[in-house]
């Protein structure tokens, strides 16, 4: 008979949800806000192309990802986010001290680092605790995103008119490390065997199961160490090496899909708030029009992580892509006062669309290759995704000064989303090794229905 009291599991998705919302909120959402303020302030005298360009510093940092992910694989994600936490704090509140260009470069490659350690073995963590309903977690625990953008940014565009920014970023480095240090410490577990215990606890028979299957692959590892097979995932668990995903076009096509949906993001979401001023549009509505990207944001990860457990899960990141491809089109027209109202279908099409993206990028690499090495090539492709995000900012800000108007870049994100589109279409999952098989055998585990 099941046991008293709700399953750990939820606990750990709201951990996930909480942890995300300071982080993305003033990293991402609040981003803008923050251009117009450092422009706005006479001691700095920074251009966009100088602020954008600090983005380039995720270039060298980038090869991070892959060794974060192997971490993630073989010490759990825990250890990783309470790594990663402390990083992003320092990244925040020591902007406060900024006088010069290259201590925001030097921030910023703090905040990479620490991004990618908090939140790579989340889809780690969604993977373990469920089995069934996985989509729907995903998108639930990854809401955390969209939350932050929709009280962050509203917030942050009041508080930038009361109090200095530089007061601002040591509240926030402070509370973020205080409150994200506790929701980690408290609320992650990450043992295959915990997971085990409490789903039995509950009667969830299968992700009983499945984590049964995960310990006894740990176990094999551990005892394989130092044989020369640390890499051989295919005994226990379904799933793909990072070696032999390189090897697949689904690798690619959705490496492709991934850096036209993050292409999005740093061309168009975080630049919103200067693209605003620049049509000249006032700080608050900007700070409202990025909180209510949040509310569609996280309407987009919980409708699209339930859609993904009815279809497969490249066609429903294909969808959004084109969600995003509409909006932006709104965005397009928007250039005086008079445009306004094109703001506002704008946040909702396009809220809906990137907002699912982040649920929808770990689910597709769970659905194409497995778990068990899902930490190391989610890494891999973030270190290729990092090569890209990290040149996009500056030749953005290159254009918009020379210019004076954003639209070149919105046509070019438009132009990558598309192909994106496509890619992630044709990217069918390969063949994964099941139980006492080799690569090339039986047909592919999938969270999702068949197609």
């Amino acid at each position: 008979m099941p046991g008293r009291g709700p399953y750990f599991g939820y606990y750990v998705i709201a951990a996930l949800f909480t942890a995300e919302i300071a982080v993305t909120g003033i990293s991402f959402y609040s981003f803008s806000l923050f251009i117009r303020a450092w422009q706005a302030d006479p001691e700095l005298g920074w251009s966009l192309t100088q602020i954008n360009s600090t983005f380039l510093v995720g270039l060298p940092l980038a090869f991070l990802s892959p060794f974060l992910g192997r971490l993630v694989d073989s010490r759990g994600p825990k250890l990783v986010m309470l790594m990663g936490i402390p990083l992003i704090a320092l990244s925040f509140g020591l902007r406060a001290f900024m006088t010069e260009i290259w201590h925001l470069w030097a921030l910023q490659g703090l905040l990479v680092a620490g991004q990618s350690a908090a939140f790579l073995g989340t889809g780690k963590l969604v993977g373990l605790w469920f089995t069934e309903r996985r989509g729907r977690m995903m998108g639930i625990a990854l809401a955390g995103n969209n939350a932050g953008g929709m009280i962050m940014a509203p917030l942050s565009a009041y508080l930038l008119t009361v109090i200095d920014w530089r007061t601002l970023f040591i509240i926030y480095g402070v509370s973020l490390l205080v409150a994200n240090t506790l929701i980690v410490a408290l609320l992650i577990r990450d043992r295959p065997a915990d997971v085990a215990r409490e789903a039995r606890r509950v009667g969830r028979r299968v992700e009983a199961e499945s984590a049964d299957r995960l310990e006894a692959d740990r176990a094999t590892k551990a005892a394989n160490s130092g044989t020369g097979s640390k890499d051989d995932s295919g005994g226990t668990l379904p799933a793909m090496t990072w070696q032999a995903s390189l090897r697949t076009s689904a690798f690619w096509l959705i490496a492709l899909a991934f850096f036209a949906s993050f292409a999005s993001i740093f061309a168009v979401l975080n630049q919103l708030g200067k693209h605003l001023e620049i049509v000249g549009i006032d700080i608050k509505t900007a700070g409202t029009a990025l909180g209510f990207l949040g509310g569609f944001g996280l309407i987009g990860k919980i409708f699209f992580g339930f859609v993904a457990e009815k279809i497969p899960v490249r066609f429903g990141f294909a969808i959004i892509s084109v969600l995003q491809i509409v909006g932006i089109g709104f965005l397009v027209f928007l250039s005086t006062p008079d445009d306004a109202w094109l703001l506002w279908p704008f946040v909702v099409i396009y809220g809906v669309g990137f907002g699912a993206v982040g649920a929808l990028m770990p689910l597709v690499v769970l659905d194409t290759f497995g778990i068990v090495s899902y930490g190391t090539i989610y890494g891999v492709m973030q270190l290729l995704l990092r090569f890209g995000n990290g040149g996009l900012p500056p030749l953005v800000g290159f254009s918009v000064d020379a210019t004076g108007t954003y639209t070149v870049a919105f046509i070019v994100t438009v132009a990558a989303l598309a192909a994106g589109t496509v890619a992630v279409f044709f990217a069918r999952p390969p063949v994964l090794p099941t139980h006492g098989s080799t690569p090339g055998g039986p047909a592919p585990v999938s969270s999702v229905t068949p197609e």
